[in-house]
């Protein structure tokens, strides 16, 4: 036993050296002094959920809530129709409702055109190489029918799909250009072990992770760390067709009430590029730094954790409305003033 867990952290570290490589810093460095970095992390980086998106950021989608015009067959116009020939018996995809993907996939999608999707299956996951993915199939395209059988739900669309005969025609709406489909997941280095919200002192410091935001394994308010992309897509299958604990590990973070210091944070080690990163600062908990090279490798996992928490204020002001007006209309609310 003990062999074999030596033999893992062996592979643990190949894979973080092969990482950095990729990052290119070469091989992960050993563990260093007192290495200062020169950091950008001003207090007016700092951001809760409610102020992220009021200035612009180099992360920041649109979403102008327009309503939109509906076609022949009852979905939103400009989109495409197409089909696709799947011969294994595996598909390799999974299927979710528009509304589940609000914060995700379809965060920049107008409310108008959530609900005109409605409960229509729409792919929210496929796995690399999988019949799905080499057929063409893309995330956030809408099933219509199995075999020129219409399906309207996404149980209905799993069943359909699972009992259809080979070659199988799966027949999809592909949105327009306007609904730019959001993939809030990414490979990214993160720190997550201190109380800090600065940048770490050490480029060593950081560990690659395959981050994800709400995955289909669980809920819109956690954030999933995999230890690569190959890892999560075993997990997406093992939640498909296991009915017990998953065979790869991650960990898992609750960011409900957060908020974003550092929104353009950056940190340049010595004889090392320029890194981007922001922390998520959670009401219990030690705060997530988050980082990559490049700002765009940190739009999705960004955009999703901004999303969510956007959600979540929307959500908690429109309750609070309605328990005013209830309390207005038994006469039980009074104005205080001071």
């Amino acid at each position: 036993q003990q062999q074999q867990q030596q033999q893992q952290q062996t592979t643990t570290q190949q894979d973080e050296a092969d990482f950095w490589s990729d990052m290119g810093f070469g091989n992960a460095p050993p563990p260093a002094g007192n290495v200062t970095p020169t950091s950008n992390n001003s207090d007016a980086s700092v951001a809760s959920a409610s102020t992220a998106g009021d200035e612009p950021s180099p992360y920041n989608l649109q979403n102008d809530g327009l309503p939109v015009t509906l076609d022949e067959r009852g979905l939103p116009v400009g989109g495409e129709y197409y089909k696709a020939r799947v011969t294994t018996p595996m598909l390799g995809a999974i299927f979710s409702s528009a509304k589940e993907l609000r914060s995700t996939l379809y965060k920049t999608a107008s409310d108008s055109f959530v609900e005109a999707i409605g409960e229509r299956p729409v792919i929210s996951f496929t796995i690399d190489g999988s019949a799905a993915d080499t057929a063409g199939i893309g995330l956030g395209h809408v099933l219509l029918k199995v075999n020129d059988q219409e399906v309207r739900q996404t149980d209905e669309a799993v069943k359909t799909v699972g009992a259809a005969a080979r070659p199988m025609i799966m027949e999809f709406y592909m949105p327009n250009k306007a609904v730019k489909v959001v993939k809030t997941e990414g490979q990214c280095m993160v720190k997550y072990d201190n109380h800090s919200t600065e940048a770490p002192a050490s480029a060593c410091e950081w560990k690659p992770k395959y981050v994800v935001v709400g995955d289909m394994l669980g809920k819109p308010h956690i954030l999933y760390m995999y230890r690569s992309k190959a890892e999560y897509d075993i997990a997406v299958r093992e939640s498909q067709t296991r009915n017990r604990s998953l065979s790869v590990k991650v960990k898992q973070f609750d960011i409900r009430g957060a908020k974003i210091f550092h929104e353009r944070g950056t940190v340049q080690y010595p004889n090392k590029p320029k890194w981007h990163y922001f922390t998520v600062v959670r009401g219990t908990g030690l705060p997530i730094k988050i980082s990559a090279r490049m700002p765009e490798d940190l739009h999705p996992v960004y955009e999703g954790i901004v999303g969510f928490l956007d959600r979540e204020m929307r959500v908690k002001k429109m309750r609070m409305e309605q328990s005013r007006e209830r309390m207005h209309m038994t006469g039980m609310y009074r104005e205080t003033y001071y």
